[in-house]
């Protein structure tokens, strides 16, 4: 790629840190990315110049570039902490290119700094409409969301950018590019001063969550790369020491490594007064040693799971469950959300529904009147394909509860799935029976019905659907179709397209609101 000449810029040697420089990514690092490589050290040492980092973020964020001039200016500004100028100068350059998805991204970074959260995600978002496939504008959104105390957010975003970049290399270089040099970490003071306690402890807070983002994913070595640069950065930060020495016992193998670490957590845990995390602690570093209560060490971990759950964290819930089974070997409720864990994490990629199946059937052995755990060993039956079993298990949980809503609604998907639609629309409509707030139920049985041509009573069901999630833009969008094409209600056609119109912008779905005002302007709307 041609550019321009960056304009020079001196700028003040970098404070000494006592932390790792932004350029010590290592030998693994020049091995597996030797131009990502480059790109570090070209900003490594004590002289770091607006030209080197220009030039970094034209390599990092390609753009097919006219003219330089206007969003040199914008980095510039940013550079030297101008941050309402930057903004203003990247909305310039935007009104003349609206695809330019580095200027969105840069003016994000500068709201960042001005901590502008809502505008700041705003810009990452506009900036992932226009090419979502680059992993920077994801550790930024996950990083703004981090400092907003949103941290399920967070790790949301860091996992989204994860398989983008499944190396640990790309992360570190980004989150210490745009946090050191840029200073998108800090609250006050210009974007050039080095040094700032606020911006390490951003960055190691990132790399811990990229860590468990990284276990999501089974990259166990990048996670450890996430985990070590934590510490290095805060000695003190007691969550990164607890998942280093975890990550030492569960993956690596290497006990003696993790008890250094368990230590340390148990004792930052203690200190902070944290004795719950100490516990956990103390008791993954030595597995062996006998406990005062084994029934209520089982149940410690099963809160961690639960807790671990909430957060999205399933691998680390799948740890907590099977620790709480290893205190407690047929312990029910460890079991049902080992299975609930391992299919959430087959939802997301992982394939691991094989391992759901075998936790939902051991609940079954333990406690064989547990129906909640046919419901689930069914679904996820029907996740694997494998339909057959999905109705002998969910028929089996009919002998043993008729009132459980879910039953009826997977046997209803069963039924779909196996071109029994007359036996889907029956199971459907029960499940809505008991549970008339069941949206997917509803939804489900409006697809059914609409497929059996039974099209009045697909809008009757599409109706209550929309009168219990009002924004839910596909069931207006199919009202409007229905309406318009089969029912001949011109009317209530057009009201149900307007709004589904409206939502399909708030939700940037551009073909379907496409094909919205396709008809809406053949109807002369």
């Amino acid at each position: 790629m041609k550019h321009k000449n960056v304009k020079k810029h001196k700028v003040s040697s970098s404070s000494q840190s006592r932390y790792v420089s932004l350029a010590s990514l290592g030998d693994e690092l020049r091995k597996k990315n030797p131009d990502m490589m480059k790109k570090v050290e070209a900003l490594h040492g004590t002289k770091s110049s607006f030209t080197q980092i220009m030039e970094a973020i034209y390599d990092l964020l390609p753009y097919p570039w006219d003219d330089l001039e206007i969003f040199e200016q914008g980095g510039e500004q940013i550079f030297a902490g101008h941050f309402s100028e930057a903004i203003e100068t990247f909305q310039t350059l935007l009104q003349q290119f609206p695809d330019c998805y580095p200027a969105c991204h840069l003016m994000g970074v500068a709201h960042g700094c001005l901590q502008n959260y809502k505008e700041e995600i705003e810009c990452y978002r506009r900036a992932v409409k226009i090419r979502p496939d680059y992993p920077q504008v994801y550790f930024d959104l996950a990083i703004s969301y981090w400092l907003q105390g949103k941290e399920k957010k967070a790790f949301s975003e860091f996992k989204r950018g994860i398989p983008l970049a499944p190396d640990f290399a790309t992360a570190d270089f980004w989150l210490h590019f745009t946090i050191e040099r840029l200073g998108r970490g800090k609250t006050t003071g210009k974007a050039n001063q080095n040094g700032d306690e606020e911006s390490w402890k951003a960055i190691a807070h990132g790399c811990c969550l990229l860590g468990v983002g990284y276990l999501e994913h089974g990259l166990h070595i990048a996670a450890r790369h996430a985990f070590k640069k934590a510490v290095h950065l805060l000695p003190e930060f007691a969550e990164a020491q607890y998942q280093l020495g975890s990550i030492h016992i569960k993956r690596l193998r290497n006990p003696k490594r993790a008890e250094k670490y368990l230590d340390r957590a148990e004792q930052l845990f203690v200190t902070q007064g944290d004795l719950q995390r100490a516990i956990l602690a103390h008791q993954l570093c030595r597995p062996e040693e006998k406990v005062a209560d084994n029934v209520r060490a089982a149940e410690d971990w099963l809160k961690e799971g639960l807790r671990l759950q909430h957060l999205e964290k399933y691998q680390g819930a799948i740890d907590a469950y099977k620790m709480a089974i290893k205190y407690q070997p047929n312990f029910v409720d460890a079991f049902y959300n080992l299975g609930i864990a391992y299919g959430s994490l087959e939802d997301s990629g992982v394939e691991l529904i094989h391992k759901a199946i075998w936790a939902f059937k051991q609940v079954i052995k333990i406690k064989p009147d547990f129906v909640y755990a046919y419901s689930a060993l069914g679904a996820s039956y029907i996740k694997q394909g494998d339909y057959g079993e999905a109705l002998a298990t969910l028929t089996a949980a009919l002998r043993l509860e008729q009132k459980e809503s879910n039953v009826y609604y997977y046997l209803g998907m069963v039924s779909r799935l196996t071109e029994n639609n007359e036996g889907a629309v029956e199971y459907l409509q029960e499940a809505v029976a008991l549970n008339a707030d069941s949206v997917q139920s509803k939804f489900y049985l409006g697809l059914t019905l609409m497929e059996l041509e039974r099209y009045p009573e697909a809008c009757e069901v599409f109706q209550d659907v929309v009168h219990t999630k009002p924004d839910f833009a596909e069931v207006h969008f199919m009202l409007g179709n229905l309406y318009m094409e089969k029912i001949g209600d011109t009317d209530r056609a057009v009201a149900h397209l307007k709004k589904a119109e409206k939502l399909f912008i708030k939700l940037d779905d551009n073909l379907r609101l496409s094909h919205v005002r396709q008809i809406l302007a053949h109807e002369g709307v």
